[in-house]
């Protein structure tokens, strides 16, 4: 496979991706609006915390079934740390941040499908 195709495929599978956790998690639904820069986690389906990216912190989501993700979110935006998932996607998907989440190929998203969290960055326009 060239590295066209594969880009392709990757671009692909980021799409399938977002779109099967906003379905899974409920992304967005009946939620309160932001006033500011904010990291909205999610775990099951159901808003965990909101961090404004003016008061960055590093946040551990810890599960009953041993579940750990750990986000950084900072000034410019969120990462996943860490997660004890097996295939580690959610950490490789990088920084999102206010520069970069309209060209990401997850958007404003970094999603743990195997631990059932996500990380939204809502941004104020």
């Amino acid at each position: 496979m060239n590295s066209r195709n594969r880009r392709i495929l990757l671009i692909a599978c980021a799409a399938a991706l977002l779109l099967s956790a906003a379905l899974l998690l409920g992304a967005g639904r009946g939620r309160t609006p932001v006033t500011e820069d904010t990291a909205i986690i999610t775990v099951n389906g159901r808003e965990y915390t909101r961090v404004p990216l003016s008061a960055p912190r590093t946040v551990t989501v810890s599960q009953t079934d041993g579940s750990v993700n750990v986000i950084e979110v900072t000034a410019e935006g969120a990462v996943m740390l860490s997660s004890t998932c097996e295939n580690q996607l959610c950490v490789h998907m990088g920084q999102v941040t206010r520069d970069n989440w309209e060209f990401r190929p997850n958007g404003a998203f970094i999603i743990c499908l195997p631990n059932r969290v996500s990380v939204e960055l809502a941004v104020v326009e």
